[in-house]
């Protein structure tokens, strides 16, 4: 009988995960190869000229989720804490510095000991200078670990802010006033009057026609976004059909926007397609509803541990892909399909490759550290001990 009542009391941990939330974070991750095989694979030295790339152009338009998705999921599961600032949380950031050094190292040693000598002409030989250089520069992928140490310090004190906001009126008018100067500027700063069609891609004349000094910001909309669709979960898990109609319906209609403002130019990261942007913080926040609302009651355990375990190595895997693409986009990929356009059509093989691989370098970075942080702990209490 007590083994029975101690059984129901301390739940599995498998039971206590979200497997739509594992979900929504290995999506993402999914999503961050697949922006960068665009960028590895010559897609922004050509014109969207063809259906094949308009096609590319509206995944892509897709694939730029990956960092919103990471965002409002930290939100999500971070908003409503009540954190105090103090040293044990701050010490917290370790458990993704470490990791970040660790495979920081290993795409060094890759550069300086297998790419060097293959590519001498775009990798240069290696001193302390660089290796130093590279880490505090935040390179090879890592600008969201230096945006990320941000927001993790900031959270205890957003938390503060999130908690006072005790009325929906407020709620509402938090994210609008954040949406406001984050998200709106992308809307009304991207047109140039000077330009024959309004929908001529924008340089650096165009009008500013709303006030932009705050975009920099959007990550704390994401994360505010993130603490509003937790509060209110319930009402947010709607029927995940018409979640799905709204989702594709934004999708559609952000991503023909995209494609007629770049039509017959070379596609790039424009004010009106970046992660600040009103089409993609609406995309984000429509697929995270989506895949938030799918009843997953019958998944099975192996599935969910399974799916579990890879949704903890997705920050690794993220920052581990970097290494994978240098190898397999100039050195493998693109040597076998020289035609750029033929690159898509082996889209789903590239992937295939690139995201296994990912997530066991993931895994193995991942042994390290723990390995490493238990002999650490060992030698602790042996020294207490003593």
């Amino acid at each position: 009988m007590n083994k029975k009542l101690s059984s129901k009391a301390v739940p599995s941990p498998a039971l206590k995960r979200d497997f739509n939330l594992d979900l929504i974070r290995i999506i993402a991750f999914c999503f961050v190869p697949s922006v960068h095989f665009f960028l590895h694979g010559g897609f922004y030295s050509h014109d969207v000229s063809t259906d094949k790339m308009e096609t590319m152009l509206f995944f892509r338009t897709l694939f730029l989720l990956c960092i919103p998705l990471f965002l409002l999921l930290t939100g999500y599961l971070q908003g409503n804490k009540e954190i105090e600032p103090n040293k044990k949380y701050f010490f917290k950031i370790t458990k993704f510095l470490i990791p970040y050094l660790i495979i920081m190292l290993i795409d060094l040693i890759i550069i300086d000991e297998i790419l060097t000598p293959m590519r001498p002409s775009a990798y240069p030989e290696y001193t302390m200078k660089n290796y130093v250089q590279n880490f505090t520069s935040f390179t090879h992928y890592s600008w969201y670990v230096e945006m990320y140490i941000g927001l993790f310090l900031l959270i205890p004190f957003l938390n503060m802010i999130w908690r006072n906001v005790k009325t929906k009126g407020a709620e509402i008018f938090l994210i609008l006033s954040l949406v406001a100067i984050t998200i709106l500027p992308a809307a009304f700063n991207v047109f140039d009057f000077s330009k024959d069609s309004i929908m001529s891609v924008a340089d650096t004349s165009n009008w500013k026609l709303w006030p932009s000094w705050w975009t920099k910001l959007y990550p704390i909309t994401y994360y505010f976004t993130g603490a509003c669709l937790a509060r209110h979960k319930e009402r947010f898990k709607i029927n995940p059909f018409i979640a799905l109609f709204i989702f594709l319906a934004s999708w559609f209609g952000v991503g023909k926007f995209v494609i007629e403002r770049m039509q017959d130019v070379k596609p790039s990261i424009m004010a009106f397609t970046d992660y600040n942007s009103p089409g993609i913080f609406l995309m984000g926040v429509t697929l995270f509803i989506f895949v938030n609302s799918i009843p997953f009651n019958r998944v099975p355990m192996f599935i969910r541990k399974f799916v579990g375990k890879l949704s903890d190595l997705t920050f690794g895997a993220y920052l581990g892909s970097w290494a994978l693409d240098q190898l397999f986009y100039p050195i493998y990929f693109n040597k076998r399909t020289p035609v750029f356009e033929d690159r898509w059509d082996f889209y789903p093989f590239a992937m295939f490759i690139v995201v296994p691989t990912a997530f066991i370098v993931a895994y193995l970075t991942d042994l390290l550290y723990r390995t490493g942080k238990e002999i650490f702990n060992v030698k602790i209490r042996k020294k207490k001990a003593e």
